[in-house]
């Protein structure tokens, strides 16, 4: 059975960082098909499109890692609800010049996260608030009541 080349970046830069930890435990309980190395981006300087014209040597060693895996995994903390600033700097290095970029995006993603905060990893996971409902018609009659037609004594234990 041929295997397959996955890539993983760990999104924390932190050495002791728990997302680093899981990638290690991921890598060890992965199966034997998979060989599993880590794409570093440590040393990349922030992108700039100054760098387009005369890439820096270590820019081409990451996207040429890039290209050599059949897959990526993400393994990252969430910062903000969203990904770490570094983890964002190494996807804007692999995604430019538009036309040269490493071909991520013929690569199968997934993404791996744990944190210690109890909603930590959902949050910039979980679809925006305004997906999922039901919204009314523009021209529809308002959901709620005027505050004068409704049920007072309702209205003070909403507020409680």
């Amino acid at each position: 059975m041929a295997g397959y080349k996955v890539g993983y970046f760990v999104g924390s830069l932190a050495t002791k960082s728990i997302n680093r930890l899981l990638a290690k435990a991921l890598v060890k309980l992965a199966p034997p098909e998979l060989q599993m190395t880590e794409i570093p981006f440590k040393d990349l300087p922030l992108y700039s499109y100054d760098y387009d014209a005369n890439y820096p040597p270590v820019a081409t060693e990451f996207k040429n890692a890039i290209a050599a895996v059949d897959a990526v995994l993400f393994v990252t903390p969430e910062y903000n609800r969203s990904i770490p600033g570094g983890l964002k700097n190494a996807i804007d290095w692999a995604s430019r010049p538009y036309g040269k970029n490493a071909p991520i995006r013929r690569h199968r993603t997934t993404r791996a996260s744990c944190s210690v905060i109890r909603h930590g990893v959902r949050r910039s996971a979980s679809p925006r608030p305004s997906q999922g409902r039901r919204t009314r018609e523009p021209d529809s009659e308002p959901r709620r009541r005027a505050r004068s037609e409704s049920n007072p004594a309702r209205c003070r234990r909403r507020r409680r």
